[in-house]
């Protein structure tokens, strides 16, 4: 038990050394003079006491040594994904033997472990294999061992045993695991590596958004194994009811089968619809002859209306990016001459349109009643995109659209000069500029624009989302303004040529979708409305896969729209069989609250939300989502054994078969990393520490004190 000491050894023998020689020297001569024996009795006492204060303030520590011996530990990962149950039932035995064999070990440690997406530890004894319930929604085998590796970082792990079927459908490759796995990895095939009869639907292809009444194309392919010339009948049902159901001959072999199905939606909102393949006998498992999917039905594709001042390469741009979205069904007047449009008359009624564009328009040949129309739309809470064009009159903007766009021309001027776009950098961050691939510097690397040189100013209560920029040089103009005024949204872009972004040279093909991507952007921001609601929850997606988590987003607001941090918000979850799930969200600040639920079985559902704070309610939410069937674990019916065999030899171990598995004690044994572990177990105790050493010292000064007023010494 060795003492450390802060500072070299030799600091503190010339400190000891001194304190003596200052003790001696304090009892050279004393007043009254005491005899020598006294003498020594008081200079002892106070020299041992300042030797004790001066070795304490060197930090001694008293280090203390323990070694160990680690016995080595088998860590033995078992399969419980859904997948597991497709072995063979005679098979079943290999539980028993696994246990039996390896609980057997000795010299060693065994622990057992469950996983389909992470690593749980099996409880002891022989009861284990009956709390292996082969119903893990998803397989993980490069987590499982991960996460072992990390449950057991405090034991001496030698090996492990990978008992699976090789198939995995989470997380990354458990071969690039294996080849830096810090120990040998024992694998264990279950089930059978030969082709067994199976038809299963492989996927489901078709579009997320649908529109009320639109019909809906479906395509549906099947995939069979050993199921030759049998006939097989595909349904595609909604709520019970066949929506549409074709037959089809599977070919011999592994082959793959697809069908063309449709359906019209009759309701709006987050649907759910199922597809299924009839069973065939001596089916493997008829778990993957369902399928669902998830699709968001719109009441109607948003209604544009298009106004452009005359036919020109803006113009054409602009309506080939919008027809090309299914979204946005477009309605096109262009300007012919005064009062007369190519399309026929300007409509009567502009109710019907849920966004008016004016591309380049009014030009020189609008006429007030159109003009007027328009102009009263946008007052009427239409929201309105103004696109300046070569063609544009910036009088007759000013004179009919002043107050309804969030731009106009302050001294009109009719000549127009080249500028490039330059992003606000407090606004590169807005919706708008949300383009894969696309940064705030992109913006500056398109073409110049023709920019207009009257005075444009944007209104007070206007946002510039860009300004213009000449010859690298900002000039502060408002190029792009956006605007939102009691709920109603507007927008200018006082940039013409547009239609080079839209064709763009071979070196700036990266940019392809800048200005595409901003104006669908622009389309999808102008038509939502504001939401203003005190209190909003919502899952992070209208659909999900089975077994995938789901999760809520929350935000709650005061009056003044201020974060409210300090609440408590109650989450109700009703299944259509009237389950209800209750959860409360976790508040993270600034006003944001999250929620976890977890995974939900599959079906539709409906949520409630509530906020309260003390007694006073805060608001409420509803919303609804679907959670559609999983089938991952029977997508593949065979044990991977070349997998299982690569995970083994990447890591040093080797592959044992079922029957092998009386032996893999002994092989497992003789194994050189079958090692115990040498450990050393340091252990320190700073003396200051100890209260002990003050209580010494002050005995001996309160000692030698006693004595020198006895003797009568000052």
């Amino acid at each position: 038990m060795p003492f450390v000491l802060e500072t070299h050894p030799v600091v503190l023998v010339v400190c000891l050394a001194a304190a003596a020689l200052f003790t001696a020297w304090t009892y050279r001569r004393t007043t009254p003079p005491v005899t020598p024996a006294r003498k020594w009795v008081l200079g002892s006492l106070r020299f041992v006491a300042v030797a004790l204060v001066l070795v304490l303030l060197f930090d001694p520590v008293l280090r203390t040594f323990e070694e160990n011996l680690a016995p080595p530990t088998i860590a033995v990962l078992v399969d419980d994904s859904e997948s597991m149950s497709l072995a063979p039932s005679e098979g079943a035995s290999w539980k028993d033997g696994l246990r039996q064999s390896l609980s057997g070990i000795t010299g060693g440690e065994v622990r057992f472990f469950r996983f389909s997406s992470d690593a749980q530890p099996l409880p002891e004894g022989s009861g284990w294999p009956d709390s292996l319930t082969s119903a893990g929604p998803r397989t993980d085998l490069s987590g499982a061992l991960d996460g072992v590796r990390e449950q057991l970082k405090d034991h001496n792990l030698r090996g492990v045993v990978l008992v699976s079927d090789g198939q995995y459908n989470t997380g990354r490759n458990p071969v690039y695991t294996a080849e830096r796995y810090p120990v040998p990895v024992y694998t264990v095939v279950v089930g059978d590596t030969t082709t067994r009869r199976d038809v299963q639907i492989n996927r489901i292809t078709t579009n997320d958004i649908a529109f009320l009444g639109a019909e809906q194309p479906v395509r549906v392919t099947l995939r069979s194994e050993a199921l030759p010339g049998e006939r097989v009948t595909v349904s595609l049902t909604s709520n019970g009811r066949v929506l549409d159901s074709k037959q089809a001959t599977l070919p011999p072999g592994s082959a793959e089968v697809s069908l063309d199905m449709a359906y019209t939606p009759s309701e709006a909102g987050v649907r759910q619809y199922g597809v299924s393949v009839s069973r065939a006998e001596g089916e493997v498992t008829y778990r993957n002859n369902v399928e669902t999917f998830s699709v968001r039905v719109m009441e109607r594709r948003r209604r544009v209306l298009l106004v452009g001042a005359a036919p020109d390469p803006d113009l054409a741009a602009l309506r080939q990016v919008l027809d090309g979205n299914e979204d946005i069904e477009v309605t096109t007047f262009i300007q012919k001459s005064r009062g007369q449009f190519f399309e026929g008359p300007f409509p009567a009624s502009l109710d019907g349109y849920e966004l008016i564009i004016l591309a380049g328009y009014p030009g020189s040949a609008a006429d007030p009643a159109a003009a007027g129309r328009i102009a009263g739309a946008a007052r009427g809470g239409t929201p309105v995109l103004f696109i300046l064009g070569t063609r544009t009159d910036p009088a007759l903007v000013n004179r009919y659209f002043r107050d309804v766009l969030p731009a106009a021309p302050e001294v009109v001027r009719p000549s127009f000069v080249e500028v490039s776009m330059a992003p606000e950098e407090s606004a590169v961050s807005h919706p708008v500029f949300a383009v894969s691939g696309i940064t705030a510097e992109s913006w500056g690397r398109l073409p110049p624009l023709g920019y207009n040189e009257s005075r444009w100013r944007a209104a007070p209560d206007a946002r510039i989302l860009a300004a213009t920029r000449l010859r690298g040089v900002s000039l502060r103009d408002p190029l792009f303004v956006i605007r939102s005024r009691g709920g109603v949204r507007s927008a200018a872009f006082l940039g013409a040529g547009t239609w080079r972004w839209k064709n763009l040279p071979r070196d700036l093909e990266a940019l392809s979708e800048a200005w595409p991507g901003m104006l669908v952007n622009l389309v999808q921001w102008l038509g939502a409305r504001e939401d203003n609601r005190p209190l909003r929850v919502e899952p992070s997606r209208d659909a999900y896969a089975g077994g995938e988590p789901v999760r809520f987003t929350g935000r709650l607001l005061d009056e003044s729209l201020n974060p409210i941090s300090q609440a408590s918000i109650h989450v109700v979850v009703a299944s259509e069989d009237a389950v209800r799930y209750p959860f409360q969200m976790e508040a993270l600040g600034g006003g944001r609250y999250v929620l976890d639920v977890g995974t939900l079985p599959e079906g539709s559902y409906t949520y409630t939300a509530s906020a309260r704070r003390d007694t006073d309610s805060l608001g409420s939410a509803a919303g609804r989502f679907t959670v559609g069937a999983l089938a991952l674990e029977f997508k593949e019916t065979r044990a991977n054994a070349a997998l299982m065999q690569q995970i083994a030899v990447r890591s040093g171990g080797s592959m044992v078969a079922l029957e092998e598995l009386q032996g893999l004690p002994e092989r497992l044994r003789s194994s050189p990393d079958f090692i115990p572990l040498r450990t050393r177990a340091t252990d320190e105790l700073p003396l200051r520490r100890m209260y002990g050493f003050f209580l010494v010292i002050l005995a001996l000064l309160t000692t030698e004190w006693f004595l020198r007023k006895r003797s009568g010494m000052v």
